[in-house]
């Protein structure tokens, strides 16, 4: 067994003092991570999260972890690094006060390393877990994932750092303590390329430069198929040009589901939403998107058929009965039944002062009867989407801090449709929970002073996949 990391103090991330109580470990044996973890319907969220990462203190994508406490006592987590140089690993235990949420700064945890992620273990079930990112080009959020995959897609990826400065890296992450061995396909415009038996180490990342490896792509779609273990993967983009600037840090879309819910899509001006289904079957697939709204307007799904294999991508501004609707949700059915990845990528173009980016995020296998939010000060307003056909839903937002819960405002969502929940008078450092009397799906698109973000909430109790509702 490895001796436990000693660390004294407060962890600090971007110059925010945090309140993490950190004390030393004890040694444990790798044995004592738990299984691979599938949600199911009966499941609450599991306590272990997988945080496939970013780079190290000088890299394009700083990662950090914000945890955060719901519940009304304090709640202690064990936080392990991932590391992309060895499997030996600094460990932390951080405290979170009740209704509150704290930094962990990773690479204060692994000077060294230049790649590196973490595995959280809670046994609070107020307790959920973010990865923050940093870089020259901007800032972004992701969730860290309570499950690992065998097939893993990242839905789009540029590599013209020459012409349009941007990058691509992918990290593979595998948490276990066996080595898995993954292949990974890149379909792009500029032709097919592959990498096959990549080994990715117990207790290990594999950072995969994309950039090097698929060069002068505008477009680039990503599998990774994993013949050995399980792993969890981050798709970092960078995008520095003269058109668009910005930081997107996605985690890949794990096996993909005959059902799931984009919450967030938008047809607004100057936002570029392109919505990508990828069918890793040998079979066509057809599926469609069906356009959720707050039933002022009903439209005809979009209707696709996609090749064994392949991606397809809709862009939504050249989907010109879309053009009515500001901002919406997107219900993806695969009809002839089988898993489908699908994530939407956004690209932002404004002149003056508005901020521009881009931001992606993959869709959303699981509805859930409450989730919690960590608004960062500019999250104003939840998408919330009933994915029933036949049974309406009683929703709540609800304030959380150390005093306890205060109610801010409820609605109404009637089958099939989805609607704005907005959180008045919000703080910086507010945290959010949503209660539906049946289960909802819960996302939200910030804004920030660097960044656009595309982020789901966090389940935290009464999952149901998706796909058990056809």
């Amino acid at each position: 067994m490895m001796p436990a990391l000693r660390l004294l103090g407060l962890i600090i991330i971007g110059g925010l003092v945090t309140i993490g109580v950190i004390a030393d470990q004890r040694d444990r044996t790798i044995e004592e991570l738990p299984s691979p973890v599938i949600i199911t319907a009966s499941d609450a969220r599991a306590g272990t999260w997988f945080c496939a990462g970013g780079s190290g203190a000088v890299g394009a994508a700083t990662v950090g972890l914000e945890v955060v406490n719901a519940g009304r006592d304090d709640a202690t987590v064990d936080v392990q690094v991932v590391r992309v140089d060895t499997a030996d690993a600094q460990r932390a235990e951080v405290v979170v006060p009740a209704g509150s949420r704290v930094a962990v700064n990773l690479p204060q945890l692994a000077p060294e390393a230049a790649w590196l992620g973490a595995i959280v273990e809670s046994d609070d079930p107020d307790v959920v877990v973010e990865q923050t990112f940093d870089g020259l080009s901007g800032t972004d959020r992701a969730p860290c994932a309570t499950s690992t995959g065998t097939a893993l897609f990242a839905a789009d990826g540029a590599t013209r750092l020459l012409a349009d400065g941007e990058s691509m890296t992918l990290l593979l992450m595998n948490p276990f303590q066996d080595d898995a061995i993954a292949d990974v396909r890149f379909d792009a415009d500029v032709g097919p390329d592959s990498i096959s038996a990549v080994v990715v180490p117990a207790r290990r990342i594999v950072a995969i430069d994309v950039t090097e490896e698929v060069t002068v792509a505008a477009r680039i779609h990503t599998s990774v198929e994993v013949s050995t273990g399980r792993l969890v993967a981050n798709r970092l983009q960078v995008r520095n040009g003269a058109a668009v600037r910005g930081l997107a840090v996605t985690p890949l879309v794990q096996d993909g589901a005959a059902l799931s819910v984009i919450p967030v899509v938008a047809a607004d001006l100057g936002l570029f939403d392109r919505i990508h289904v990828t069918n890793p079957s040998d079979e066509a697939a057809a599926v469609d998107l069906e356009i959720v709204t707050d039933g002022s307007i009903a439209l005809d799904p979009i209707e696709l058929t996609i090749r064994g294999g392949r991606t397809v991508v809709v862009d939504v501004a050249a989907e010109s009965r879309l053009a009515a609707l500001p901002e919406f949700s997107v219900i993806a059915r695969s009809l002839t039944g089988q898993p489908v990845a699908v994530a939407v990528e956004r690209r932002v173009e404004l002149g003056g002062d508005l901020v521009a980016g881009t931001a992606a995020m993959g869709a959303l296998d699981a509805a859930a009867s409450e989730w919690i939010v960590a608004a960062d000060g500019n999250v104003a307003e939840l998408s919330v989407v009933n994915p029933f056909p036949d049974s309406a839903a009683s929703v709540e937002l609800w304030r959380v801090g150390a005093e306890g819960e205060t109610l801010l405002t409820s609605i109404d969502l009637d089958p099939g449709r989805r609607q704005a929940l907005v959180a008045p008078d919000l703080g910086a450092r507010d945290l959010l929970r949503v209660r539906a009397s049946s289960p909802v799906v819960v996302g939200r698109a910030n804004v920030g002073f660097t960044s656009r973000q595309m982020l789901a909430g966090v389940i935290a109790d009464g999952a149901v996949l998706l796909d058990q509702l056809d």
